[in-house]
């Protein structure tokens, strides 16, 4: 198996890989004006992550077969047994997470039927859409959860250690957007102002996400996850001073989400209760 220093280092090869083919997909095709935004760099751009996904799936998976005899499905959360448990139990906890923000969401209106076909059929139509809830949170879960995390655990990295620290690569492949802003001619303070913002956003769910993964045994969980969180986006605390006469009840349902989320993740991951033992 490969020394610590050698896994972090294919883990940051992983991440580099990701970001080198997104932009190689864009430069390679025939010129486009637009930025990032622009429907058919959207695509070119999708088309790069899923190459590299592929490729880093393929890489993990042959380093764990010459390492052990176990196989690689099971350590990469590819069993496809476990992705409706781990499916259901991630749904529940983010959406407790979020009980705040969705309590907000139903004052405004958000919920009422005709505003979510019209949400969902604009959605379907929207390639923007795709990448940031579809191909956005499967490819960047399937490379940093599952083509990452499980060559920390085969070199016997404490799964504490890897929830906390395996993230950072993650964070740190989204650093490119910061750069490409700079390229643009963005203020470098404004940059690096929301490059802060967005690494310390990214580690945190990665923290999150990679505790999904080990202990709900599946890679469906954190995509769903994933999903969840960018159709929400970051909680807006502002937004509860526009529900003037619910502010007080607001601010508790956001503490009870978030002390709900961390008491229940547990028990709910926990073997034997909803997720299969490994056994």
């Amino acid at each position: 198996m490969l020394s610590f220093l050698s896994v972090v280092a294919v883990s940051l090869l992983h991440a580099a890989l990701y970001v080198a083919c997104i932009y190689a997909a864009v430069a390679l095709g025939p010129p486009v004006d637009g930025n990032r935004d622009h429907p058919l760099v959207i695509r070119r751009r999708m088309r790069g992550a899923i190459a590299a996904t592929l490729l880093s799936l393929a890489a993990t998976a042959l380093i764990l077969r010459q390492g052990s005899s176990h196989g690689f499905v099971e350590p990469m959360g590819l069993d496809p047994r476990r992705a409706l448990a781990s499916s259901g139990v991630s749904l529940l906890l983010t959406a407790t997470l979020y009980l705040g923000p969705l309590t907000m969401d139903h004052l405004d209106g958000a919920f009422g039927w005709d505003r979510l076909r019209l949400s969902v059929g604009q959605a379907l139509r929207d390639p923007a859409c795709w990448r940031n809830y579809v191909v956005g949170p499967i490819t960047e879960e399937l490379v940093f959860r599952s083509a990452v995390v499980p060559l920390w655990i085969a070199n016997g990295v404490d799964p504490l250690v890897c929830v906390l620290v395996s993230p950072l690569v993650f964070a740190v492949a989204h650093i490119h957007h910061a750069v490409a802003s700079m390229w643009g001619g963005e203020e470098v303070r404004r940059v690096l102002l929301r490059m802060v913002l967005q690494l310390v956003y990214t580690a945190v769910f990665g923290c999150y996400a990679v505790g999904l993964f080990l202990r709900t045994g599946s890679v469906a969980g954190p995509i769903v996850a994933h999903a969840f969180c960018n159709v929400q986006g970051l909680p807006s605390i502002g937004r509860i001073g526009e529900n003037a006469q619910y502010k007080y009840v607001l601010w508790l349902v956001h503490v009870v989400g978030l002390l709900g989320m961390l008491v229940l993740f547990e028990p709910m991951t926990r073997p034997g209760v909803f997720i299969a033992n490994n056994k």
